[in-house]
């Protein structure tokens, strides 16, 4: 079921926000590619080093805000749905002795997601704007589908142990870099990692690793450009 209570909490946390920003605030929408994958950890055998998943294409899609403080300063908040996941290549027998088919396996997670950021403008120009940014993602989880939760795979890792594990709340950080033109459409490159694990038990510890590519396009001045 959707979770109609957390998207009124996104949008009570939105809105008001913007709303209190100057008559300069600029709003839009976000469209959002992920190359998405995690990485896993075990402590107990730090030797082993650490795995990484195959990355995996997701999309996800959302509105924004950017308030300027000064000529080099301004702050973004966004509100965005989006997938991040993983894919699992595998060897699969599923008769002894017979045949080996090979299995490229999606396992998805939906999530709610708010991020917070500043932007350091880098150039002076007024038609094309470079920014370097930071923010905070925060995630809610949705849910997930696991397409690798069969047998013989989920007889390991991760989908018969730690399947219920999860965790619904997330916390990531985003470096980025970005190019505006003409105030009017921005494309965005940066790099999704997370600050707390994404699931987190005695001998696992998984956190997403995510490069990300945004394109938003700003409302009002498409709107003053075509007026």
């Amino acid at each position: 079921m959707f979770p109609i209570q957390q998207l009124f909490i996104f949008g009570f946390l939105f809105f008001p926000i913007v709303s209190t920003f100057s008559q300069k605030v600029d709003y839009g929408v976000v469209l959002i590619y992920n190359s998405s994958s995690q990485t896993n950890y075990d402590p107990t055998i730090p030797e082993d080093g650490t795995f990484q998943w195959n990355s995996l294409g997701t999309w996800g899609a959302g509105a924004y805000a950017v308030k300027g403080f000064s000529p080099k300063f301004a702050s973004s908040l966004s509100l965005i749905y989006q997938q991040k996941g993983y894919r699992e290549l595998a060897q699969v027998g599923y008769i002894p002795g017979g045949p080996i088919y090979d299995e490229d396996l999606r396992n998805t997670f939906n999530y709610l997601s708010a991020d917070l950021s500043i932007k350091y403008r880098t150039t002076t120009s007024q038609t094309i704007r470079t920014f370097i940014s930071l923010g905070v993602e925060y995630s809610y989880l949705l849910d997930y589908e696991i397409e690798s939760d069969f047998f013989p795979i989920n007889y390991f890792y991760p989908v018969n142990a730690y399947q219920d594990k999860w965790k619904t709340h997330n916390v990531s950080v985003i470096p980025s870099i970005s190019i505006s033109f003409y105030q009017l459409t921005t494309l965005e490159f940066g790099f999704n990692r997370s600050l707390i694990p994404v699931l987190e038990t005695e001998n696992l510890i998984v956190k997403d690793w995510i490069w990300t590519f945004r394109l938003s396009q700003s409302v009002p001045a498409l709107f003053k450009k075509e007026g």
